[in-house]
């Protein structure tokens, strides 16, 4: 007995929230206010800004600059938590979208981002 490859198969993959545009002008409004913020805040607040503002850019299904922002959020503090999590998350959207396109380049840069990320929460976890 064959399994039937149904449309529940292709449901597994990664959907977020349909964004209507009073919605997108508000999360627009907030990066706007965010990275004005990025310029004054601490350090600590610094973080959570970077952090937010990938947030924003994920929810908006910009994948480049939510990537961006949670990279270099962990280059400036190497706690593991959400930006590590959802940098895992936006790496396999990327590697799935080369491979889709057979970017043989993409996918092996995706992969190998993937990998230096995996060996980061590895040094974090050894305190290293």
């Amino acid at each position: 007995m064959t399994k039937k490859k149904g449309k529940k198969d292709n449901e597994s993959e990664i959907k977020e929230p349909v964004i209507n545009e009073e919605q997108k002008n508000e999360l627009y409004k907030q990066i706007k206010e965010l990275e004005e913020n990025l310029l004054i805040s601490s350090a600590e607040d610094r973080i959570k800004s970077l952090n937010t503002l990938g947030d924003i850019f994920f929810q908006l299904q910009e994948t480049d600059q939510a990537i961006q922002y949670y990279e270099k959020s962990i280059e400036e503090n190497r706690t593991l938590g959400k930006a590590y999590t959802n940098l895992v998350k936006l790496y396999n959207i990327k590697r799935k979208e080369a491979a889709w396109a057979k970017d043989d380049e993409k996918l092996q840069h995706y992969l190998n981002k993937m990998d230096m990320l995996l060996k980061m929460t590895k040094d974090e976890i050894r305190g290293l």
